[in-house]
């Protein structure tokens, strides 16, 4: 059965964004989920994801960044994961208005950067009940890149971000480049087949966009969490991209309630590969106890004369 989402966009403070809203066949409203994607996706990549949820008996709304994909907002292609977790909590807005969204229960999913920008949103908005982060990567930006590229590629990097805000200072635009160049026969030409399948979706940022992920800090953050429940599904097979270091010790840095799972998959085996069923099975898992069985912290009324006399007696 192939799930039809409503198109439908919303204020992020001031600039319109694109997201697929995907709604289960129920009477009542149910929690509501918004997914975040990783640098190589746009919101119609999100549709692998999304069914497992709707399923289970959840909302979806799917969202495309500010700048990409679907959604409005100038320079294209700027990559800011600042002003992505803004996107994600105008989201959260914008469930908690829909009348099939019970506003009390809205949980937060996210893969690779995704998960880090859906952290610091809910390390930010106490509206998020729940996080789940699928194959995790950058928890610090600037170790992120000098792990990713070596000290000295990340000294070459900072040369041309000089340039280029030298550029910027003079009155032009930053530089476009690749968003992604991968390496590795199983994922070098994943990006063409993005553009390929999802004609939203464009393969480039603006030059820019490294020096806003350098101080990109959500491990900074997460101490903060607690107690919203977080869940991190981490690859464990090869992935330069992922690396299981950065999710370890982002996820020691958390508080409880929080669960750590490695599965034993490579760098796309959480996206499209045989892990896709184990690791939502494990979302939905954790979203249905976090946001369907556990009831939500109550609020104590104030003590008044007749309640402690009752107490009392």
């Amino acid at each position: 059965m192939v799930l039809r989402p409503e198109p439908v966009m919303f204020n992020s403070l001031g600039t319109r964004c694109a997201g697929d809203l995907y709604l289960p066949e129920v009477d009542t409203p149910v929690p509501g989920l918004v997914l975040g994607h990783s640098g190589v996706m746009v919101k119609e990549a999100l549709a692998v994801f999304a069914p497992y949820f709707v399923r289970a008996g959840f909302a979806v709304l799917a969202i495309d960044y500010r700048t990409v994909g679907s959604s409005e907002g100038e320079p294209r292609g700027q990559d800011h994961p600042q002003r992505q977790v803004e996107d994600f909590r105008s989201a959260i807005s914008y469930l908690q208005a829909r009348p099939e969204v019970d506003a009390a229960r809205v949980g937060l999913w996210g893969v690779s950067v995704g998960g880090s920008v859906a952290v610091q949103a809910a390390a930010l908005d106490r509206r998020a009940s729940c996080v789940v982060v699928q194959s995790p990567s950058v928890w610090n930006g600037w170790r992120y890149l000098e792990r990713l590229l070596g000290r000295g590629g990340v000294h070459a990097l900072r040369d041309r971000l000089d340039d280029d805000w030298q550029r910027r200072y003079e009155g032009g635009d930053s530089a476009r480049v690749a968003h992604l160049s991968l390496d590795g026969e199983t994922v070098q030409d994943t990006p063409d087949l993005a553009a390929e399948l999802f004609p939203s979706y464009r393969n480039e940022k603006t030059l820019d966009s490294t020096e806003h992920l350098l101080t990109f800090a959500p491990e900074d953050l997460i101490q903060r969490l607690a107690p919203t429940p977080l869940l991190m599904i981490a690859n464990g097979g090869w992935d330069p991209y992922h690396m299981l270091e950065e999710a370890q010790s982002a996820f020691a840095k958390a508080g409880e309630p929080k669960r750590l799972e490695v599965l034993p998959y490579d760098v796309l085996g959480l996206y499209t590969g045989p892990g896709l069923d184990e690791a939502m099975a494990l979302a939905v898992d954790w979203f249905d106890r976090y946001l369907r069985k556990i009831r939500p912290a109550a609020v104590t009324p104030p003590p008044t004369r007749e309640s402690v006399a009752a107490m009392t007696q």
